[in-house]
């Protein structure tokens, strides 16, 4: 006849196996390649741990086993979460150095020239050019008794400014400053950003970011930008005004 099982001796036997698991698991954790091997036999001390104390057998090497095997998965996750990071940035840094951008083969952006009077047609909006113009003091086309316009405080600058009528082909409202990010270059090789605002009857000029256009309407938004006025004076020089809607900029060549 076959001697009897002791069930004790079994249950003791997982409370030690997941301690020693726990054990081998923390020592191989930091060796790469074989920390995948710390990570399954972490996970089996975890689960012999928690058997062993649900058993009430040695519970004390149950416990040390439990806490090993946590500690030895956190840390082997921990690692390859820091080294995928690390590659990320790495690959984003080579991106940037290079000009290229992570984004680029799913999402090209594009180029395209733009003559005044020509739609600009959007995801959510349809864009025309009205007028270009310089000048140091930009008032809005309606002026009531008491109004808001811009004026330059430098005499040596002035404003090139420019103004799109712009209607909200979506089904929703839509924020006037996300319209389009209007810069200028001049003589290729400065750029000048811009901020906007819009014509208003009673105020004059309001800012764009209190305004949102309502599906199927039209709003004019002027877009100013502050340079030397020396710019302005040099007629034979080049400058471009560059309109970027949606993933595409659109070139508007002013003279």
């Amino acid at each position: 006849m076959s001697e009897p099982v002791d069930v004790n001796v079994q249950k003791k036997g997982l409370s030690t196996a997941s301690m020693v698991l726990g054990i081998i698991a923390i020592c191989l954790c930091f060796i790469p390649l074989l920390n995948y091997v710390s990570m399954i036999l972490g996970v089996l001390s975890i689960i012999f741990g928690i058997i062993g104390i649900v058993k009430k057998t040695e519970k004390g090497k149950a416990i040390a086993g439990l806490v090993l095997g946590i500690i030895s998965v956190i840390i082997v996750y921990n690692m390859y979460f820091a080294v995928g990071k690390a590659l990320k940035d790495v690959g984003d840094a080579i991106d940037d150095a290079t000009g290229v951008s992570s984004s680029s083969s799913t999402k090209s952006e594009e180029t395209k020239t733009i003559s005044a009077g020509e739609t600009i047609t959007g995801k959510d909006v349809e864009i025309s050019i009205e007028s270009a113009s310089f000048s140091q003091k930009v008032e809005p086309p309606t002026k009531p008794m008491y109004y808001e316009y811009y004026q330059v405080k430098d005499s040596n600058n002035t404003y090139l400014y420019i103004v799109l009528n712009c209607k909200n082909t979506s089904t929703i409202d839509l924020s006037a400053s996300s319209i389009a990010n209007v810069t200028a270059k001049y003589n290729n090789n400065y750029t000048y950003s811009s901020f906007s605002t819009i014509p208003d009857d009673t105020l004059g000029f309001t800012y764009t970011s209190i305004k949102n256009i309502k599906p199927l309407t039209s709003q004019k938004i002027y877009y100013l930008m502050e340079m030397p006025k020396n710019i302005a004076d040099e007629q034979d020089t080049p400058v471009e005004i560059d309109i970027k809607v949606d993933n595409t900029t659109y070139k508007y060549q002013y003279r």
